[in-house]
């Protein structure tokens, strides 16, 4: 595709649209650059899907450090969801040679809607401790700063297998993956939901890595937008991040998903209108 001076501009607004939404709520912001790839600078479905990926690691990893500065971060999780990630992201990244791009565009689009739907109903229930929080919290008043000191360690083979399906799941729709590993953080290994945020960051930081490396020999990156894409990362992940760490969550996730539901469904018509042609 041509580089125009408007998609420059475009790429770069992604760029940072997608990492403060990543700073924010840890899906990598791949449900943002991907359809906005698509939508807005008419990039094909395997270069709206390649790209986003080597966008989603400085993206991941500028969150991912500024969540680490405040504790936020179960480092014994992330290194299995890093190990086990990137051994996922291979195999579904190879498999996009033989899929129909089209309609894993449209699997996106509602991937999208999905992030959002969550997103409303967390922010319409409140900012109220939820009951994972309130259960951590009391546990660790109980103990004391001996159980601050040492975290509880998770079943490794659950940690794994979340890894494994997040880092499958990354390669094989060119997102991050948090959409997957930051309701499973909290519903399935009890983390308060900002470290489950800053956990996944960084294994979307981890898993990213070897799904580019096997869209590059796909030819499904452009290098061109990544770089265009990347300008707004840094800046947009850290704001997005300390939105996160230091302001109430309600008003945030609502408005957050009420404009991302609208995004999915603009997004999925978009793709079905292109298969019809």
């Amino acid at each position: 595709m041509a580089i125009t001076p408007l998609n420059v501009i475009g790429a770069i607004l992604l760029g940072m649209a997608g990492a403060v939404l990543s700073g924010m709520f840890g899906i990598g912001g791949a449900s943002v650059t991907t359809p906005g790839l698509r939508m807005f600078l008419g990039a094909s479905p395997a270069i709206a899907l390649g790209t986003t990926l080597p966008a989603a690691i400085p993206t991941a990893a500028a969150g991912g450090i500024t969540y680490g500065r405040h504790g936020l971060v179960d480092w014994y999780v992330a290194a299995y969801v890093c190990a086990t990630g990137m051994i996922g992201a291979v195999f579904g990244a190879l498999l996009t040679k033989w899929l129909n791009l089209h309609y894993l565009m449209i699997i996106t689009g509602f991937i999208v809607l999905y992030v959002a739907i969550t997103t409303i109903v967390r922010g319409a229930r409140g900012t109220e401790a939820t009951p994972v929080d309130s259960e951590v919290a009391s546990s660790v008043e109980e103990a004391g700063e001996e159980a601050e000191a040492a975290p509880p360690r998770h079943n490794p083979w659950l940690v794994s297998a979340i890894g494994l399906v997040t880092g499958f799941y990354s390669g094989l729709l060119g997102v991050g993956g948090g959409v997957v590993m930051v309701p499973c953080f909290i519903y399935l290994l009890k983390i308060p939901i900002k470290k489950s945020i800053g956990t996944s960051l960084i294994g979307i930081t981890a898993i990213a890595i070897p799904g580019t490396i096997v869209h590059a020999f796909l030819h499904h990156i452009s290098w061109p937008l990544f770089l265009f894409l990347i300008i707004g990362v840094i800046p947009g992940a850290y704001i997005g991040a300390r939105i996160t760490i230091r302001v109430g969550e309600r008003l945030i996730f609502v408005l957050f998903g009420s404009a991302l539901a609208c995004f999915g469904v603009v997004f999925i018509v978009n793709e079905i209108i292109s298969l019809a042609k």
